[in-house]
């Protein structure tokens, strides 16, 4: 009579051991998978807290542009380079090819063209090249006409001085009779002085 009663004890305890060890088998496995998307949650996150470090400062640099010697440069109401920009307006679209950059500073950013005079001495033609670069430039809604023209390269037949309204004009381009590329400005500096000259507008 004693020998079932044992049985059924020994039978109750075995399924007790068994179950407590399923139960620890299950719940180390999801330990263990709880680990893994914890290292790769940590793998993860240096390269986007990488990504996040980049300051506002070393953007900035990124899109500041740096003007080079001979650039024809305009800013705060002034021009550098003033005699490379009047020879080239002089000589552009005819018999030569000679090119020069200009920078246009504006309050959104810096417009820079690259004007390229090319001549065909096949057909006894020439014209200006302009290559418009915005890299460094946001332009507002509202300046319908400038990206319009500065939205892709195009060819211009000649460059002109209008002392009556007062502007250096790119002509008869592919999408504007005139542009008005800058104004004629009397003060001028070189490309050394314009930190100075951003310090003396502040």
């Amino acid at each position: 009579m004693k020998f079932p009663f044992i049985k059924k004890v020994v039978l109750y305890c075995l399924s007790l051991i068994l179950l407590s060890l399923f139960l620890y088998g299950c719940n180390s496995t999801e330990i263990d998978s709880l680990e893994d998307v914890d290292n790769g949650q940590k793998q993860e996150n240096p390269q986007s807290t990488n990504v996040e470090n980049d300051s506002p400062e070393e953007k900035s640099q990124e899109e500041i542009y740096i003007p080079n010697e001979s650039d024809v440069v305009f800013k705060n109401n002034a021009l550098s380079n003033k005699d490379i920009l009047d020879n080239f307006v002089e000589v552009a679209g005819e018999n030569n090819e000679s090119q020069i950059r200009v920078v246009k500073y504006q309050t959104k950013g810096v417009i820079i063209y690259d004007l390229e005079s090319e001549y065909d001495s096949n057909a006894n033609v020439g014209w200006i090249m302009v290559k418009p670069d915005l890299s460094y430039y946001k332009p507002t809604e509202n300046e319908v006409q400038d990206v319009i023209f500065n939205n892709a390269s195009q060819q211009c037949a000649y460059m002109s001085i209008d002392e009556e309204e007062g502007f250096y004009k790119l002509n008869e381009c592919r999408t504007h009779w005139e542009y008005r590329l800058l104004p004629i400005v009397n003060d001028t500096f070189s490309n050394e002085e314009i930190e100075d000259l951003d310090q003396t507008n502040e």
